[in-house]
């Protein structure tokens, strides 16, 4: 039998929350983009993810073990129906 290497990928919610002040909830809502910006460009870690809800999954990569290394086989590989950026918008 030959040995494969398959590197699934997916999308997981996660969740941060800030605190902010505004006058007007048209003000809210233009600084709670501006900090959900900020809050999206972080590498620190969320509040928060949603590990029961995998979504879009792809197989990444499926690579043959040989002798002396790998070899690729197939990379990007659809395998399920659940595509969330091309989902229409709620």
């Amino acid at each position: 039998m030959t040995e494969y290497i398959v590197k699934i990928a997916f999308w997981l919610r996660a969740f941060d929350s800030v605190t902010l002040e505004a006058a007007t909830d048209a003000e809210a809502i233009e600084k709670a983009k501006a900090a959900a910006r900020t809050a999206m460009e972080s590498i620190a870690h969320p509040e928060h993810i949603d590990t029961d809800e995998r979504r879009e999954g792809v197989i990444a990569y499926i690579d043959r073990l040989i002798p002396d290394g790998r070899e690729e086989v197939i990379e990007d590989v659809e395998f399920d129906d659940d595509r969330i950026r091309d989902a229409p918008a709620a």
